[in-house]
């Protein structure tokens, strides 16, 4: 009888094919978090398109989610370069909050022109950083979790 082995080792073996393709993972997850955090915020102030709220939703995300694309390459936020030590948490999570500090007000000021808007107000600016950060940092840190389950179990 041969074994295929034990589930402990097919799950390493899953995550160590997966870290090819964990920049798509992360950004995948960071625009999930982006969507949820655009349906929520408009879900309750009212501001759902009632003829297409998909096409509404996907057009609010993408007014984030391309700086936040653009800035999260080039301060290496989808870069993946785990060791058992803690640096790579701070480094992690680091990337991540620069990036949503540059990408969110980015996001705000397209948002803002956009719309044809002449002012931002300061609570929408609070607001979207604060719980779109969140939302994404939720992810981070299901992901970050993830990451030191399977390396404990090395």
């Amino acid at each position: 009888m041969t074994s295929s082995g034990s589930p402990i080792k097919k799950v390493k073996a899953m995550f160590s094919n997966l870290k090819r393709y964990t920049p798509y993972l992360l950004f995948a997850g960071d625009l999930i978090a982006l969507i949820l955090f655009v349906v929520v915020g408009q879900r309750d102030h009212e501001l759902v398109n009632e003829q297409n709220p998909i096409s509404g939703v996907l057009l609010s995300t993408l007014y984030f989610a391309a700086p936040y694309l653009i800035t999260g390459v080039l301060l290496r936020a989808f870069n993946f370069d785990a060791d058992n030590e803690g640096r790579f948490y701070f480094r992690f999570f680091g990337r991540w909050l620069n990036t949503w500090l540059v990408a969110a007000p980015l996001g705000i000021l397209i948002r803002t022109f956009a719309l044809g808007r002449a002012v931002i107000p300061t609570t929408f600016i609070l607001a979207g950083m604060g719980f779109g950060g969140l939302f994404m940092l939720a992810w981070r840190i299901l992901f970050a979790l993830v990451v030191w389950w399977s390396n404990r179990r090395q």
